[in-house]
C-alpha cells in the first residue's frame, strides 16, 4: 500500500505542478477531509509535495506561469531560455533539488534540536530577520536613486498585501506572471532552438546553500524560496544565475522536507500540506524515519520525471509558439485569479500588474514585490511581541 500510495502521490505532484494555481495545499486540503489516516495518506502527501517542487518549475520556465515558489526563478530560467538552455535551466533546478534533498538527511538531528529547544528564540527572532531582508532588499540597490525607488515599490507592495491579504495567488501572479508576459509580448524576442544536449556544470555548493535557505523557509513565516534564496545572494555575491537556479531548487525541495520534520519538533508546521496531515499521523520517531525515506524516493521520481517531460515539450517550443503560448498563459492565469480569488482577485491582479510593469520599466529586482508578504506578516509579528 505504501508503494501504491506513493505512486498516487507522484501522480497528483506531477498535475499540481504542471497545472497553473493548482497547489498541492489545496489537494493535502481535501485529503484531510477524507475519513483515511495513517501512512497511507501521509505517503500520498509527502509525496505529492516533493514530486510538485521539481515539475513546477516547468511551466515557469517555458510559459513564465510562476507559483509563490518558482517566480524568482523566472528570470534567469527564461534567460536562459533565449540562449536556447531551457533544457538546462530546468535541469539545473532538479540537480539542486536532489542535492539538497539527500544532504538534508544528514542534517535532520542538528535541525530537529535547533527548533525543538529554541521555539521562544524563533519567535522573536522572526521579526528581526523580516526586517533585516527588508533592509537588505534595499542595500542591495548602488545608487541612491534607486534605493528611493526600491523604497517605493517596497511600501507599494507593502500595502497592496495588507489591502488584498487573502489574494497571495492574484499578488504573484500579477507581479511575477502577468507583468512579465504583457512586457515579452511587447518586445520582439530572437529566441533560439532549444538545445537537448546539455552539460551541468557544478554547482554542488550552491545546492548545498539550499539547506540554509530550506530550513529558514521551514520555520520562519513572510520567508518564501525566493526571499531565503535573495538572502544568501547578498552574501554570496558570485552566484551565477545557474548556480542561482540550482540554490533555488534546493531550497524549493528542502522546504518541504524541513517542514516535515519542524512538525515532529514543534507539534506544528507552516507549511499548508504538512498541516493537512498532522492529526492524520502519529508523531513518533518510527514515522518520521519512514516520511525522510518516501521524501528521498519521491525526489528521484520527481526529477526523473521533470527531465522526461521537460525533453518532451522542448520539442513544441520555437519562436512562432512562444507568443501563441504566451497568450494562452495569459488567459490562464486570469481564469485562475478569478476561480481561486473572484472579481476581488482579478482587482488585486489589476494592481500587481500595474506595480510589476512599474518594476520591470525601472530595471529594479522584482524580489521587491515580496514585500506584499513581509511587510504584513512583520506587522503581525510585531503586534504579537508588543
Amino acid at each position: 500500500m505504501i508503494l501504491l500510495s506513493c505512486i498516487i502521490g507522484a501522480i497528483l505532484g506531477t498535475i499540481a505542478g504542471l497545472t497553473p494555481g493548482l497547489h498541492t495545499n489545496t489537494i493535502a486540503a481535501l485529503i484531510a477531509l477524507t475519513p483515511f489516516f495513517g501512512n497511507e495518506i501521509m505517503t500520498i502527501v509527502l509525496s505529492m509535495s516533493i514530486v510538485q517542487s521539481f515539475v513546477e518549475f516547468i511551466p515557469s520556465t517555458f510559459l513564465g506561469v510562476p507559483t509563490t515558489t518558482t517566480f524568482e526563478g523566472v528570470l534567469p530560467a527564461h534567460k536562459m531560455l533565449l540562449k536556447g538552455k531551457g533544457l538546462e535551466a530546468i535541469t539545473l533546478t532538479v540537480f539542486g533539488g536532489i542535492i539538497g534533498t539527500t544532504m538534508s538527511v544528514i542534517f535532520i538531528p542538528i535541525f530537529f534540536l535547533i527548533i525543538e529547544q529554541n521555539k521562544k528564540e524563533i519567535i522573536l527572532l522572526t521579526p528581526i530577520i523580516l526586517i533585516f531582508a527588508l533592509i537588505l532588499m534595499i542595500q542591495q540597490e548602488n545608487t541612491t536613486k534607486k534605493r528611493i525607488t526600491a523604497l517605493f515599490i517596497m511600501i507599494v507592495a507593502g500595502t497592496q498585501g495588507i489591502i488584498f491579504k487573502n489574494q497571495i495567488f492574484a499578488l504573484i501572479t500579477g507581479y511575477f506572471g502577468i507583468a512579465g508576459t504583457l512586457y515579452a509580448l511587447k518586445e520582439k524576442n530572437n529566441y533560439k532552438k532549444q538545445e537537448t544536449k546539455i552539460k551541468i556544470d557544478n554547482k554542488i555548493s550552491e545546492s548545498i546553500l539550499g539547506l540554509i535557505g530550506g530550513a529558514i523557509v521551514a520555520i520562519m513565516p513572510g520567508i518564501g524560496s525566493n526571499t531565503a534564496a535573495r538572502i544568501i545572494k547578498t552574501f554570496k555575491l558570485k552566484i551565477d544565475e545557474k548556480g542561482y537556479l540550482a540554490m533555488l531548487g534546493s531550497i524549493n525541495t528542502v522546504n518541504f522536507f524541513f517542514g516535515y520534520i519542524a512538525l515532529f519538533a514543534l507539534n506544528k508546521t507552516r507549511n499548508g500540506a504538512m498541516v493537512a496531515i498532522q492529526d492524520k499521523i502519529m508523531l513518533t520517531k518510527e514515522t518520521m524515519m519512514l516520511g525522510v525515506i518516501i521524501m528521498l524516493i519521491s525526489a528521484g521520481i520527481g526529477g526523473i520525471v521533470t527531465i522526461i517531460l521537460s525533453k518532451k515539450l522542448i520539442n513544441y517550443f520555437d519562436e512562432n509558439n512562444t507568443r501563441k503560448l504566451n497568450k494562452i498563459s495569459l488567459v490562464i492565469m486570469m481564469l485562475v485569479v478569478f476561480l481561486q480569488g473572484g472579481i476581488i482577485g482579478i482587482i488585486t491582479t489589476i494592481f500587481s500588474t500595474a506595480l510589476g510593469l512599474f518594476v520591470i520599466v525601472n530595471k529594479a529586482k522584482r524580489s521587491l514585490c515580496m514585500s506584499s508578504l513581509i511587510i504584513p506578516t512583520l506587522f503581525f509579528y510585531l503586534f504579537i511581541l508588543i
